[in-house]
């Protein structure tokens, strides 16, 4: 494999915090600036380049609101603008009988430490600059490695925007290192759960106009070295375009391709080695009615893998309704659907490729299983003791594959275990998870989060599995 890179980040953020990410992230913010803006102090988005605080240019009142709103909408000299922000986050987890008894090792308990600091470089409207470093490690780890939450000082992101001058076009030329996110990160989304978030090497054009986005982009997933520079995956394509309709008020449709070129040997589902040439077609509606919340999104997919040929598909709906009480009760579910293959002796892969999700938003926050051969259905009740402060969240997910012949596949995508004459039938399981949140003030919030899988006939076929997941997880974040 051919891999280039970014330079390495000269200086790194030291301190010692925790730090960590909600699964379900009660406290994420819209994707998109509002169109008001907050004058009590900054509003921090999961993309932080998404940030804006010109605003503060015609309310220099607002500086008065939060200490470190003094960081933000510096003055370079006319017309240079620049801020200041970043992350201190840490979580402590103990997972035990992850694997199912794959794994000798029964118990992993570690601390899992992040740092990140940007700056954002502004002249007008024409040019952007955005750099942000990352320093993340682990401590006190008794499980195996993970290259997902280490990185030892790099760009996290680095990357420039150019438009025309006069701002009649609203077109935006973005290249470099970036992190993407597209819907509700069921398809592509940065990864926000582990500690060195996913991002790619690339270059995008996006078109913002009132009533529709349009996102088109060309991009290399960036692999982490942990101790050197991150590096580039030279055999991996990955392009594009993500639309989003806003012409309905409260409402959004989505529509979106994707395409992936590998040319590093893949195993697929029916044991061939090869290339991929995989292409996505999908389409998202989602939105809000008085109390009701709904999203639907439905994927084909196409192409080759190796010498097969590649037909498959995945539907989801959610839907809740919030109750307009003290502590705004929601009460909601879903099912989400990722096909399997049927024949592992055939020329046909009808396996879903998940790419690059934020799986655990979507499916749940123990990590075992991944949008892949797997159907899933879900209920959910969630409130606030505390509004505005205290969040709390239960989740109760149950599991089975799509295809008994097919692979149980893990929350990266990869295959686990399959019994290929589906003696052990499809049902993997259960799993509960409580979510609780303290948001201390608008920069700090502390978790704690309490998952419980029960293992299904399949686990217990296949696998002989008695002991059962557990994860535990307390973390701390604060932003700036």
């Amino acid at each position: 494999m051919t891999v280039r890179g970014a330079p390495l980040l000269a200086t790194v953020l030291a301190g010692l915090l925790w730090s960590g990410a909600p699964a379900y992230e009660p406290t994420a913010v819209p994707s998109t600036q509002p169109s008001k803006p907050d004058l009590s102090g900054p509003q921090y988005f999961n993309l932080r380049y998404q940030e804006a605080y010109d605003y503060l240019d015609e309310h220099p009142e607002a500086y008065q609101a939060d200490p470190f709103l003094r960081l933000k909408n510096l003055h370079l000299g006319e017309p240079w603008r620049v801020d200041f922000g970043g992350e201190m986050r840490s979580r402590f987890e103990n997972r035990s009988n992850y694997t199912f008894g794959l794994d000798p090792r029964t118990s992993n308990t570690q601390q899992n430490y992040r740092y990140l600091l940007h700056t954002n470089v502004k002249y007008e409207d024409m040019l952007r600059i955005f750099a942000q470093g990352i320093f993340a490690h682990v401590e006190d780890q008794d499980g195996p490695f993970q290259p997902t939450q280490e990185n030892h000082g790099d760009f996290q992101q680095l990357f420039a925007d150019l438009r025309a001058p006069g701002g009649d076009l609203p077109v935006t030329l973005r290249f470099g290192r970036q992190e993407l996110q597209y819907g509700n990160s069921r398809v592509v989304g940065p990864l926000e759960w582990v500690s060195a978030r996913r991002r790619f090497d690339g270059v995008r054009i996006l078109y913002e106009s009132p009533y529709v986005d349009v996102d088109a982009f060309y991009v290399k997933p960036a692999v982490v070295e942990r101790t050197r520079a991150d590096l580039w995956n030279n055999d991996f394509d990955f392009y594009g375009l993500y639309s989003t309709f806003k012409g309905i008020p409260g409402h959004g449709v989505d529509t979106y391709f994707f395409a992936v070129d590998r040319t590093e040997d893949t195993l697929n589902p029916n044991g061939h080695t090869g290339d991929q040439s995989i292409y996505t077609l999908g389409a998202r509606f989602w939105g809000r009615t008085g109390g009701w919340d709904y999203d639907t999104e439905l994927a084909g997919q196409w192409g080759k893998w190796a010498s097969d040929t590649v037909q498959a598909w995945a539907w989801d709906a959610d839907g809740g309704y919030t109750f307009a009480l003290a502590f705004s009760p929601r009460v909601g579910g879903g099912v989400s659907l990722a096909g399997g293959d049927e024949d592992p002796r055939d020329r046909r892969v009808q396996t879903y490729s998940q790419l690059f999700p934020f799986n655990q938003v979507c499916i749940g926050i123990l990590d075992l299983v991944g949008r892949q051969n797997l159907n899933r259905a879900y209920v959910t009740v969630d409130f606030w003791p505390v509004p505005d402060k205290l969040f709390c969240g239960l989740y109760l997910h149950a599991y089975w594959l799509d295809e008994e012949k097919d692979y149980y596949y893990n929350v990266g995508g990869a295959p686990i275990l399959r019994d290929p004459f589906g003696h052990s039938g499809t049902e993997l399981g259960r799993e509960l998870d409580l979510w609780l949140e303290w948001r201390i003030d608008r920069h700090a919030s502390l978790v704690f989060a309490y998952s419980h899988f029960w293992n299904g006939a399949y686990v217990h076929h296949r696998l002989r599995g008695e002991d059962e997941p557990d994860l535990f997880i307390l973390q701390f974040q604060y932003r700036f």
